[in-house]
């Protein structure tokens, strides 16, 4: 009886075995894309401390572990009057999304909602802790590119089409704070 359950399971091991064994393509592809984006970091942070790069790091108090860094495109001197949203408020925001290798990953461009042409509305504090810490930066008026390492964005889960371990790269204008709630 003890040899027949253990025949009865060989093709269940077997099984699983070689599902197994399918997966070990996919870790490698994302173990490279991991360290790719890794190194993208990395080279960023170096960049930044020689001087060579517009971007700021920033860490969020309340999320230590993270960061994003933010290049303003705009005179901040001119926007600095301007609103700027608590992570409570609601946010109008336009953009457009890529990885590190430049693939289109999303934008607001094609909403239509009831908000306008090309918005996306929503609080600092429904979105990922990236976006979130670089809205709270942001005024009424400015234009940005953010760098969100991945720990700051997705993590290591796909999300439509972007892959485990990316970093997002957001080109982004705050174009108005709708309610600025506390």
């Amino acid at each position: 009886m003890t040899f027949n359950k253990a025949f009865l399971s060989l093709p269940l091991l077997l099984l699983a075995l070689t599902s197994c064994m399918g997966d070990d393509d996919d870790s490698k592809e994302f173990l490279d894309w991991k360290r790719e984006n890794d190194a993208y970091i990395t080279f960023l942070d170096s960049q930044i401390q020689a001087g060579k790069e517009d971007f700021t790091k920033v860490i969020p108090s309340w999320a230590s572990l993270n960061s994003v860094y933010i290049k303003w495109h705009n005179d901040t001197s001119l926007t600095a009057r301007n609103l700027k949203p608590l992570s409570n408020s609601t946010v109008d925001i336009t953009y457009a999304l890529e990885d590190i290798d430049g693939n289109d990953l999303g934008n607001s461009f094609s909403n239509t909602a009831a908000y306008g042409d090309s918005i996306y509305r929503s609080k600092p504090n429904q979105n990922i802790v990236g976006m979130w810490a670089a809205m709270l930066n942001m005024h009424e008026g400015d234009t940005v590119t953010l760098v969100i390492p991945y720990i700051s964005g997705y993590g290591a889960r796909t999300i439509n089409s972007i892959r485990p371990y990316s970093n997002l790269i957001y080109h982004v204008k705050m174009k108005k704070v709708v309610s600025y709630e506390y």
